[in-house]
């Protein structure tokens, strides 16, 4: 039997509380979905291991953001602001005749890391700037977002 956060809260809406409401997809921490905080941590329930938490377990909403109900936060605002950085290749020259545009495997290295970001907004919620000045500033997410694009030998818009 699974012992993580997310099958916790399974097992208690299909239990207690049909009504509880939280977001979840993959299971496998590789979606972003089910990010909370748990006793007092932004994490992924789905990989958060119980065994890990201690005897009793606190589980809020992401801070700091709307709520739309229980467990699920509006990310209206982080998904504009991710939006915002143009998160796309984005080229002026035509593609190559075999339509892709290729990179060295050292240039593709080193933006494995960043790329590497699934949105799930535990960074940007965990940012006091980012509670404080959400309308000036994009957040962690975001500006690692446009670090990745920045860095890209593919994308021309940044030279």
């Amino acid at each position: 039997m699974r012992s993580d956060g997310l099958d916790v809260l399974i097992r208690i809406k299909a239990s207690r509380d049909a009504s509880l409401t939280f977001r979840r997809s993959c299971r496998e921490g590789i979606c972003g979905s089910c990010a909370m905080n748990i006793n007092g941590v932004n994490r992924l329930a789905c990989i958060t291991s119980l065994r890990d938490l201690g005897p009793q377990i606190r589980i809020y909403p992401l801070p700091h953001m709307p709520v739309v109900k229980d467990l699920v936060p509006d990310l209206t605002t982080f998904y504009a602001q991710y939006a915002s950085v143009k998160p796309w290749l984005m080229a002026q020259t035509p593609a190559p005749p075999d339509g892709e545009r290729l990179q060295s495997k050292a240039e593709q290295e080193q933006i494995d890391r960043p790329a590497a970001c699934i949105l799930c907004a535990c960074c940007s919620t965990a940012c006091p700037s980012y509670w404080w000045n959400s309308d000036r500033y994009l957040g962690p997410a975001a500006l690692l977002a446009a670090y990745r694009w920045i860095i890209d030998s593919r994308d021309e818009a940044t030279g």
